[in-house]
């Protein structure tokens, strides 16, 4: 019971600060996430330390804790951690595929068409990791969708952020019908080509948002 309060309690603050529900900037304390969430004290400072461990909180010993700011630096590396983990199991991934693998991608991509619309919609970005870790569990690389998901924790909000945008986001379903048509081809060269394509464009899409919402992000 204890264990699945812990785990509650860390998923439902972790999603609020991903989703911006609960702001850059923004005081928590183990009191005001347990009445947030109806739990105790207990599992909300678990639920902080855990995530202060993934870089989305930083503690000020006898001080406060806040939400952390969108580190620029941060945001670099860990896209270089994605990029170069993806990339590289490209490979594997062409060598691994199955018509059920080609079947639960083109059904992922139906599913961010239907909801490619609906502008704040966590299920869009829900999605969208979805679709990757079909990538990562056909590879059979499941350390490094780990990795994705508990380190790469600051680029993943660059991600939440991008997808707000409708042009972004029919980029993105157009990107995941070339990957899918280069996986139904098991051509290995252009898998990895329209990787390369759709994660690259930190850039394009890392100015746009700082002019969007410089408020999310830590001073240079």
């Amino acid at each position: 019971m204890e264990k699945n309060l812990n785990e509650f309690t860390y998923q439902k603050l972790k999603k609020d600060i991903m989703t911006f529900v609960l702001a850059p900037g923004e005081a928590i304390s183990a009191a005001k996430i347990a009445e947030r969430y109806s739990v105790s004290r207990t599992p909300a400072r678990e639920a902080i330390v855990k995530l202060q461990k993934e870089g989305l909180v930083d503690i000020y010993p006898q001080s406060k804790s806040l939400v952390s700011w969108i580190n620029m630096e941060r945001i670099r590396q860990e896209w270089y951690v994605r990029y170069t983990l993806e990339i590289c199991m490209a490979e594997r991934f062409v060598r691994r595929i199955t018509q059920d693998t080609i079947w639960a991608m083109e059904r992922n991509l139906r599913q961010m068409e239907q909801t490619c619309d609906q502008a704040g919609d966590n299920l869009y970005l829900e999605l969208d990791h979805e679709f990757h870790d079909l990538i990562y569990d056909t590879a059979g690389e499941f350390l490094a969708k780990e990795i994705i998901h508990t380190q790469v924790t600051h680029y993943n909000r660059i991600r939440y952020l991008t997808d707000q945008t409708p042009f972004v986001r029919e980029k993105t379903i157009s990107e995941h019908r070339q990957l899918i048509s280069a996986a139904r081809k098991k051509d290995e060269g252009l898998f990895e080509e329209c990787l390369k394509v759709h994660i690259g464009r930190l850039s394009m899409d890392l100015q746009m948002l700082k002019e969007r919402y410089p408020e999310y992000f830590a001073p240079e």
